[in-house]
């Protein structure tokens, strides 16, 4: 969203706000439902739901119809949302983190000759949100910066070939704390999350 404001195109920001809260009411169902299982296991930090900030369901599912999105991917039906809560309390996941997660997202566009932006996206191989769309993203590893994580995840998960003549523009976004960004029962304490975007515009010869 950042990265759209920067360049003007507020139509672009609108959308994915709305993406965006939609994201963030799946994973608080998701998590709302961790915390059942946490609880039932001693010594285990519960997400904090009452401290992250309210959204407005309905406005965000109106905005939803008015952008055309559907929202199918994010108010899940009941198989899928068991299966993202089986996924988020593996014992992998209750293995808590003592501190905020990070995180680095790959976000690649290309702007085409007739000035449409297309966002690359790869599909979820595991859960949650197995089968859906996401950016190409990760966990940072020890002794590695949010940058050599983003461009690592980018080479390992997605493979863009461009021909023609285009120009290329790499923006780096502040990296942001959000406490509803992962609902794996390991993040109890947030996600610190950084994204760098790669721009590349075709332009005619």
């Amino acid at each position: 969203m950042e990265y759209y404001r920067k360049i003007g195109r507020d139509d672009y920001v609108k959308k994915f706000e709305v993406l965006f809260d939609l994201s963030r009411i799946r994973n608080r169902r998701i998590m709302r439902k961790v915390n059942t299982i946490l609880d039932k296991h001693e010594g285990k930090k519960l997400f904090d739901l009452n401290k992250m900030t309210p959204i407005d369901i309905d406005r965000v599912k109106t905005y939803a119809k008015v952008f055309g999105i559907d929202t199918s991917q994010y108010l899940r039906n009941e198989k899928d949302e068991e299966d993202d809560v089986s996924q988020c309390t593996s014992q992998w996941c209750l293995d808590q983190s003592l501190t905020p997660g990070k995180a680095s997202d790959s976000v690649q566009l290309i702007t085409d000759l007739d000035n449409v932006d297309w966002l690359i996206l790869i599909t979820r191989k595991n859960g949650p949100g197995r089968n859906d769309k996401a950016l190409a993203g990760g966990f940072v590893d020890p002794g590695e910066t949010f940058v050599e994580a983003a461009d690592r995840e980018k080479n390992e998960e997605t493979e863009v070939e461009l021909f023609g003549t285009y120009t290329t523009t790499v923006t780096d976004l502040d990296n942001v704390m959000i406490m509803d960004w992962d609902p794996r029962a390991k993040f109890p304490h947030g996600m610190n999350v950084f994204a760098r975007v790669t721009h590349h515009v075709f332009r005619n010869n």
